[in-house]
C-alpha cells in the first residue's frame, strides 16, 4: 500500500484484495481505529468486517484474532432471534457537489438517448433477452447506455483532483456498459455501470461521488424480498411487485441503513434470494438470520445462479415468489 492524501491521519491505496485494479483499495488505519473502501466494488468496513468479508469469519472468530474481548451472552437463543452486533448507519444525505449532479444528469440523459437509438439496439435486446425486462420496465427504472469508455476531468464533475502513484492526475472513468441510475425522492444520487466486458475486472463500476445506498422499490409491504444485482431486483419487481417489496443489495455482503432496517424489523416475512454462489449462500445462514431471526427464510431460485438467469431458463418468476409466501 502507497500512502497517498493525509485524509483522516493518512490514506493508502493499492490493489483491491476483492476485485483487483491497482489502486482503487483505499485503506484508512487512524480513522476509528481503521477504515477501507474499494471504489470498484464498494466493499467496506472496519478491520473486523474485513475479515468477515475477506476470510469468512463469524463476528467472533474476528474479535478473536483481533484479541478483542465480547462479552458472552446468557442466550444462545436470544442471539439466534436478533443479531446485536449490528448496528445499521444512519440515512444520511450529503449535500452533493452541484456540478457533479449536472454533470451526472447529462450523463444519464445522454445514455437513456443512446439506448433507444440505432447504436443501442444491441444492449436493449440484452435487458431484453438477459433479464427479462419489459419495455415499461427499462423507461421506468431511466436505464441506459454507454458506447464507449471515456475518461473526464475530475475537478470538471465537482470531485476533488486525485494524483496517481505516478504523479499524473487520475481521471474520472465512464466504461462501455448498462447505464443503471439509483434515485432518492426524485434526486439523481449514483450510477452504476455494468460493463460490456469486464475481462478479469470487476463486472460493476460505481461512477465516483456516488452514494452507496441499496436500491429499493417501495418498502409498503409486509413481505421483503431481497436480491443482490439491481437488474435482478427490477425483475422480481416487475413481476411481483403487486405481492412484495424488493430490495436489491448491490452486493451480498452490503448491509442495510437504519431505514432499510426499520421496515425489515417491522416485515412479516423475508425471502432472502441472494446469489446461489459461496458469498450469497454464506450471507444467507448468517447475517440475515442472526439479525431479523425466524421471519427470514432462505429462498434462491431453483436453477440458475440469480433470477434473471432463472427466468432464461424458464423459470416463472411471479410463481416462484408466491411458493415463497405459502
Amino acid at each position: 500500500m502507497k500512502k497517498v492524501a493525509e485524509t483522516h491521519g493518512g490514506e493508502y491505496a493499492g490493489p483491491c484484495p476483492f476485485c483487483g485494479g491497482n489502486d482503487r483499495f483505499r485503506v484508512w488505519p487512524e480513522d476509528r481505529g481503521g477504515r477501507y473502501w474499494c471504489r470498484g466494488c464498494g466493499k467496506n468496513g472496519d478491520v473486523i468486517q474485513y475479515l468477515r468479508d475477506h476470510d469468512g469469519l463469524s463476528y467472533l472468530e474476528a474479535c478473536e484474532k483481533l484479541d478483542i474481548k465480547v462479552a458472552k451472552k446468557r442466550s444462545t437463543r436470544r442471539r439466534r432471534s436478533a443479531n446485536l452486533y449490528f448496528k445499521p448507519r444512519e440515512v444520511t444525505m450529503p449535500q452533493l457537489p452541484a456540478r457533479w449532479t449536472e454533470r451526472l444528469g447529462e450523463f444519464l440523459e445522454t445514455a437513456k438517448h443512446n439506448l433507444w437509438s440505432i447504436g443501442g439496439m444491441k444492449a436493449l435486446e440484452f435487458l431484453h433477452s438477459s433479464k427479462g425486462l419489459t419495455d415499461e420496465t427499462i423507461q421506468a427504472a431511466a436505464l441506459g447506455w454507454n458506447p464507449a469508455d471515456r475518461y473526464h476531468d475530475r475537478e470538471a464533475w465537482g470531485l476533488p483532483v486525485e494524483i496517481k502513484a505516478d504523479g499524473k492526475q487520475r481521471r474520472l472513468w465512464t466504461p462501455e456498459g448498462i447505464v443503471i441510475p439509483c434515485f432518492d425522492k426524485g434526486r439523481l444520487i449514483r450510477i452504476r455501470i455494468r460493463r460490456s466486458d469486464p475481462g478479469d475486472g470487476p463486472r460493476y463500476i460505481l461512477i465516483p461521488g456516488s452514494i452507496t445506498r441499496p436500491l429499493r422499490f417501495n418498502l409498503n409491504k409486509n413481505i421483503v424480498v431481497i436480491v443482490e444485482s439491481e437488474l435482478d431486483g427490477l425483475l422480481v419487481h416487475q413481476e411481483a411487485g403487486i405481492l412484495v417489496d424488493v430490495i436489491a443489495l448491490g452486493a451480498a455482503t452490503i448491509r442495510p441503513d437504519q431505514e432499510m432496517h426499520d421496515a425489515l424489523k417491522n416485515a412479516e416475512r423475508i425471502l432472502i434470494a441472494l446469489d446461489s454462489d459461496g458469498p450469497g449462500a454464506r450471507e444467507s445462514w448468517h447475517f440475515w438470520r442472526n439479525t431479523y431471526g425466524g421471519k427470514v427464510k432462505r429462498w434462491p431460485v431453483p436453477i440458475g445462479k440469480d433470477p434473471s438467469e432463472a427466468w432464461q431458463q424458464g423459470l416463472d418468476i411471479r410463481a416462484w415468489i408466491e411458493a415463497g409466501l405459502d
